[in-house]
């Protein structure tokens, strides 16, 4: 068999599907999962019952870590709630995210460790949403306790909720604080030092850009090097998604491969040996992730990138299917619940649709043969472009109601130019932690790419049906 992962992620994938649409018990599945692995040892390895046996057990193991998902600890904080009455709960543990103040809020997370109800004390574990009606100096890994209700993320709609949203994550609760009496904070902190490292470094960062950038293009380049849209305009966003380019705005796996590319290249002129730098590398990137927020884009691409820079390591050569499906297999065996994000589908979805549809529809017009270079850059970009949009097209309808023509064409246009911001908006960063006085000179050209890109933006969706909405 060709490939063989892609067809056990299909259906490992599969049963974590089936999983959320039939609901048996998890202690009826396991002795079923158990008697096909040892018929599966049974049979020789190229019998076709062999092969057939293995696929339904990636199948059934896909269900039981769906079902193994729902299945909360013991001492988990949900465990100890009651829905009903309104109680006060006081609730110990410590920020477990970065704090950021979005839409006159603080929302953060924290990681409970004891909860009080009615004058009794319990050990807790789990993470709750905070949401605090009012600014407060916090950071990750600061030791509170909080007194208020928690309640169920609002749910709505027969689509996916907030609700849903949160639970893919792990989150169950929120806690609403309206007055500042109801934190405490302890003096001592937890968390991990590298993560709180990581935080205060990617706040440095931002400030720095804010420094040297106007307001709207620092927001723009926070959101495109750092991941933080919580200044970027609504009305960017909102053209953004029109144009069908919006992925740019999110730290991605265009964004990891920048800085794979700008640390090899920067560690081959300094003449670091081939094993270093690919170790070296793969530790930047993990730092990157960590800056960023470890988001699940980010985290997707973060993974892929280590697959691929593994394949170098060994001196393999990277086959982009058996790397996407090793990435995706990697992120539903941590949380199976994935596979039902949004993000998660676009990112997969539109690689496998590039990787598969563009040799075929270059095939068709044959541009390499072309003596014109001007003219073949263009016509493969529009095919790299066409062959993502196709992938995407039924995933974006469904869930966004809508759909995008001008993407082909803005993708063309938008990508090469976000390309150049990228590139001179890490350029702008590290002239800044190494020089400041340089720095300068790079946010000239950096503030004057991304007017070009929200001009171009800005045309391109007023063509008519650039965008349908349905």
């Amino acid at each position: 068999m060709k490939r063989p992962l892609v067809i056990l992620v299909v259906f490992y994938g599969a049963g974590i599907i089936l999983a959320n649409l039939i609901r048996i018990n998890f202690w009826i599945i396991m002795p079923i999962a158990i008697v096909v692995f040892a018929a599966a040892n049974i049979w020789g390895r190229r019998n076709r019952i062999f092969l057939t046996l293995v696929l339904f057990l990636a199948l059934l193991i896909g269900y039981l870590n769906m079902r193994n998902s729902w299945i909360l600890s013991s001492c988990h904080v949900r465990k100890f709630i009651s829905y009903q009455d309104g109680s006060l709960y006081s609730l110990n543990g410590f920020v477990a995210s970065q704090p950021e103040f979005k839409n006159n809020h603080l929302w953060f997370i924290l990681r409970a460790r004891q909860i009080q109800s009615n004058n009794i004390r319990y050990k807790c574990c789990g993470e709750i949403l905070v949401k605090m009606d009012f600014e407060q100096a916090l950071n990750y890994g600061d030791n509170l306790t909080l007194t208020g209700n928690l309640v169920r993320p609002p749910g709505f709609g027969l689509r996916q909720s907030y609700r849903d949203f949160l639970a893919r994550q792990g989150i169950y609760l929120i806690m609403p604080i309206k007055d500042q009496r109801q934190v405490i904070r302890q003096e001592n902190s937890r968390g991990r030092g590298l993560i709180r490292g990581c935080f205060w470094l990617r706040v440095y960062l931002e400030q720095m850009i804010s420094r040297y950038l106007p307001p709207l293009p620092a927001s723009i380049l926070a959101a495109m090097v750092l991941g933080q849209k919580r200044n970027l305009p609504w009305l960017v966003n909102n053209s953004m998604v029109k144009s069908g380019t919006v992925h740019i705005l999110v730290v991605s796996g265009f964004n990891v491969g920048i800085v794979a590319f700008m640390v090899n290249l920067l560690l081959k002129i300094l003449r670091f040996p081939r094993k270093a730098r690919i170790i070296l590398t793969a530790i930047c990137l993990l730092i990157y992730c960590l800056i960023t927020g470890a988001t699940n884009p980010v985290m997707r691409a973060t993974v892929m990138g280590l697959i691929l820079l593994v394949a170098y390591l060994l001196k393999r050569q990277p086959d982009i299917y058996n790397s996407l499906m090793s990435a995706a297999l990697f992120i539903l065996a941590i949380n199976p619940r994935q596979i039902f994000d949004v993000g998660f589908q676009l990112s997969f979805v539109s690689v496998f649709a590039i990787a598969y549809l563009y040799p075929k529809l270059k095939a068709l017009i044959h541009p390499e043969v072309w003596r014109i270079n001007i003219l073949k850059f263009i016509v493969e970009g529009c095919l790299v472009s066409l062959s993502a949009w196709l992938g995407t097209l039924v995933i974006i309808a469904l869930n966004f109601r809508m759909i995008a023509p001008i993407t082909v064409l803005a993708n063309i246009l938008i990508v090469p130019l976000a390309t150049l911001i990228t590139l001179c908006g890490f350029t702008l960063v590290l002239s800044g932690l190494i020089y400041p006085d340089l720095a300068h000179l790079f946010s000239l050209p950096t503030a004057a790419l991304i007017t070009l890109l929200l001009n171009i933006n800005a045309v391109l969706i007023k063509f008519p049906f650039a965008y349908i909405y349905f």
